[in-house]
């Protein structure tokens, strides 16, 4: 759940927010033919959004469809810390990231601590973060983060406080990363069934069976009984994600479902939403 309606307000003002994220190479003409309307919308040129000055022209705070496209980071997130490469060294979880990405006691509080953390530039948190094998990941997860830290109830521009711009964001950083790192070993590479270990003995291990949510299909029910492919995705796109397993064993597998995830979440099938 994103920390702000965990906390029933929106998050601190930001000074600046970070620029939007920009399709390179094929990726823009595959966007574009995916999703015209939002590329038509939100272009392909790199804008920084600014605070607005006047509050009082901003929305009574609610829970808004941007809210859920941090809810698919966070499945993402959860499968980046677990896994553990098949046929590779074992790394423990370093056990403060456990505790915090685990934690039941406010857990809005210790998530957005994480994010934090990740963001300030400490190489070696983030480097604990995830396996080693996975460190080519890193740039995709510090620009992850450093978009949803961002609460964008205060947003000036119009075009930015769309309830679908979060999600937009964070799909064209998915697809630039797949793209460029679509040969590199580590994205097919398989994870073993079980998770990895916490690092500290007092902690222990993470539970075997804890699993996180499987929010999206990519074939989804419509309001009616029928099944209906996910809103915005086109029959080229849905070619390309199909066969995804909602309990991915591989970093391109669990990158698709973070993809799918920000569509679902846009169709109002995405769960926690009514």
């Amino acid at each position: 759940m994103a920390h702000a309606i965990q906390k029933g307000r929106p998050l601190a003002k930001p000074k600046i927010f970070p620029p939007s994220p920009v399709l390179r190479g094929n990726a823009a003409s595959v966007y574009e033919r995916c999703h015209p309307d939002r590329f038509k919308l939100f272009g392909n040129k790199m804008e920084t959004p600014t605070t607005v000055a006047d509050e009082t022209v901003l929305p009574v705070f609610a829970h808004e469809l941007r809210h859920d496209a941090e809810s698919s980071v966070w499945v993402f997130f959860w499968w980046l810390v677990l896994a553990a490469p098949e046929g590779k060294e074992s790394v423990c979880i370093n056990h403060i990231i456990w505790s915090l990405i685990s934690s039941d006691d406010s857990p809005g509080n210790h998530h957005h601590m994480l994010l934090t953390m990740l963001d300030c530039e400490d190489e070696k948190f983030q480097h604990d973060f995830i396996h080693p094998v996975y460190h080519q990941l890193l740039p995709l997860v510090i620009s992850t983060v450093t978009l949803i830290r961002k609460d964008y109830h205060w947003v000036k521009e119009e075009k930015y406080r769309h309830p679908e711009y979060l999600h937009d964001a964070l799909q064209r950083l998915i697809l630039n990363f797949v793209l460029e790192n679509k040969y590199t070993s580590f994205m097919d590479l398989q994870k073993l069934p079980e998770p990895r270990q916490v690092r500290h003995a007092l902690v222990g291990p993470p539970p075997i069976n804890v699993k996180p949510p499987s929010p999206v299909l990519v074939t989804l029910p419509s309001s009616r009984g029928k099944k209906s492919k996910a809103a915005g995705s086109s029959a080229h796109e849905t070619q390309v994600l199909s066969g995804v397993s909602s309990n991915p064993k591989s970093v391109y597998g669990s990158l698709m479902v973070c993809y799918i995830a920000c569509i679902a979440s846009l169709t109002g099938f995405f769960p926690g939403r009514e």
